[in-house]
């Protein structure tokens, strides 16, 4: 997450940066905030779409609070989340104390510690390790290794919903079977890369590789990874999005 004393500080060296922040913040947001105070874990898809996520988010959510979630801390880790709603509804939530438990047919078994160790580590698994999780199957093993290649590893779990042709049935029997190490992604030198490598990351596009490297070029390196914040074309949900994959 970006410190609010590095976001001021370089808002003030970016004026335009500034302008565009003062618009997006006076804009009339597609969110809304919960009436009351609420448990995430009893609301239900109606809820979360009341508050303004699509169908697709709102089946995720419940999806990822269906194991039970015990903090803000959890809730900010789904992926489908916008930042922008999450700051909304982070101070009218409430937890009660929960035990951790994975879902086993249609019951609930709860696990200590070591039970984690038992789960298939996503970023160093092979196709045969993949095809043997249940609901998985060669398709699905080779369409996640490929993506994983492309990004360089995945730093959460939803991030698997991003996989080609990826089914929410799919997904969700991964959930419990899977566990991700993120100090296992491949990062990118922004210092280093060539556009061409870089442009073909799927969180970039050709104009914003192109707006990173002309940037290091002018200032002849970065000396800290928010100065590419100062691009037009990268906000600080992009921002946020490729971190896990850069370096300086």
């Amino acid at each position: 997450m970006i410190h609010a004393e590095n976001v001021s500080r370089f808002e003030k060296k970016n004026p335009k940066k500034q302008n565009k922040n003062y618009a997006n913040n006076t804009r009339k947001s597609k969110f809304s905030r919960p009436s009351r105070k609420f448990n995430p874990n009893d609301y239900q898809l109606k809820d979360w779409m009341a508050l303004g996520l699509s169908v697709k988010q709102s089946e995720v959510v419940c999806s990822f609070i269906s194991r039970g979630i015990s903090s803000n801390q959890a809730l900010e880790k789904i992926y489908v989340l916008p930042e922008e709603l999450y700051n909304m509804i982070k101070d009218s939530t409430y937890y009660e104390m929960i035990e951790e438990e994975i879902v086993s047919g249609n019951s609930l078994q709860k696990v200590d510690s070591s039970a984690v160790e038992t789960l298939l580590e996503i970023n160093g698994a092979n196709k045969e390790e993949l095809i043997a999780l249940y609901g998985v199957g060669e398709f699905y093993a080779k369409q996640i290794i490929k993506y994983r290649e492309e990004l360089g590893g995945f730093y959460v779990k939803e991030q698997l919903l991003e996989v080609w042709k990826m089914r929410l049935e799919t997904y969700e029997k991964l959930l419990t079977q899977i566990r991700v190490d993120s100090s296992l992604i491949k990062k990118i030198s922004i210092n280093q890369v060539a556009i061409d490598e870089l442009k073909i990351h799927p969180y970039l596009d050709y104009y914003q590789a192109n707006s990173i490297v002309k940037m290091r070029e002018q200032r002849q390196g970065f000396q800290q990874m928010e100065e590419i914040l100062e691009s037009e074309l990268i906000d600080e949900e992009q921002y946020e999005r490729i971190l896990p994959y850069m370096s300086l």
